[in-house]
Formats: structure tokens, C-alpha cells, sequence
């Protein structure tokens, strides 16, 4: 007796759940979601990827400290009022807030970014901060320099070096 009131009950209850969630279904509320995608405020006059070859150097410029800046000019062209966030970071580490580390030891590459638009003024920068820009007029004009420097007391050995220098720009 007790386990047909339980089958009754159970298909019952099957039934019941059954036609609920049909009515509940069409009674469902739903959300049109519309957008429109637009261009950024900014786009940079550079590649995304490049390559800097910096000019030889002999062991004396290092020694005296008298090694030449390689600048890298970094353009952008936004619409008037917007941001540019920047943030250089050291992809291969860095000595100190603004020597990257290259691949020969005791030999690194001090970084200076200038700013250009209206007169050229060098920013304080740290390798890992993030530098903020307001467009004033529609263009930003940065140069980013880099020289090779010892590390230590000991000049580096002879040879070939590199480093890498990450990016990072947001547009606001």
C-alpha cells in the first residue's frame, strides 16, 4: 500500500514539475543586449614589435661613463581629451628603477623616456611604473633612450648583448 502511494506520489510530483517549468518558461522575461564597437582614442605611429640596434661601444666609454643615448621615437596620434597610460617594464630584469639587465654580465642598459610634444622634457621614470598622459591637443610624442653602462666596478666582457624592454599602453 505504502509503495503505490509512493509511485502515485512520485509521478505526481514528476507531472506537477513537468508542467511548471513549461509555463515558466514562456512567462520568462529576456534581455536584447545591443552595442557598438569603436575605434580606440589612440593609435601608435610604431611597430608593435622592433628591433633597436645600439651603435658600438668600447671598453673606455664604459669606464668613463661617456656612452652615447640610442633614442627610439614613440608616437601617438589620439582624439583630443583622451589618456595614454605607459608602463616599461624590464623583460630580461633589471639592476635598478632604471637599468634593464642584458645578456653580457656587469653590462646593463640605462633607459631615459622623454617627453617631446610641446618641448622636450625627460619623465621620471622607473622600469614597472605606470606614466600617465592627458592629450591636450591630438598628438603625444615620446622619445625613449638608451645607453650601455657598467654595473658594477669590473668592467663586462667583449661580445654581443641584448635586453628586452616590454611596453604596455592603455587608451582612455
Amino acid at each position: 500500500m505504502i509503495a503505490r502511494i509512493t509511485l502515485w506520489f512520485a509521478l505526481l510530483v514528476v507531472l506537477v514539475l513537468g508542467l511548471s517549468t513549461v509555463s515558466c518558461a514562456a512567462d520568462a522575461p529576456s534581455l536584447d543586449i545591443k552595442g557598438t564597437l569603436i575605434k580606440p582614442p589612440c593609435t601608435a605611429s610604431f611597430p608593435a614589435s622592433q628591433s633597436i640596434n645600439i651603435p658600438k661601444v668600447n671598453l673606455n666609454s664604459l669606464r668613463t661613463d661617456i656612452s652615447e643615448w640610442t633614442d627610439v621615437d614613440l608616437d601617438f596620434t589620439c582624439t583630443k581629451g583622451s589618456l595614454v597610460h605607459l608602463r616599461l617594464s624590464a623583460g630580461s630584469g633589471s639592476f635598478d628603477s632604471t637599468t634593464l639587465r642584458t645578456s653580457l654580465d656587469k653590462l646593463g642598459l640605462k633607459t631615459r623616456l622623454s617627453n617631446m610634444t610641446l618641448t622636450e622634457k625627460v619623465m621620471d621614470l622607473k622600469l614597472g611604473d605606470q606614466l600617465i598622459f592627458p592629450i591636450q591637443d591630438t598628438q603625444l610624442k615620446l622619445k625613449l633612450s638608451v645607453r650601455p653602462v657598467k654595473t658594477g666596478q669590473e668592467l663586462p666582457e667583449i661580445g654581443n648583448y641584448s635586453s628586452t624592454l616590454l611596453l604596455e599602453m592603455i587608451y582612455l
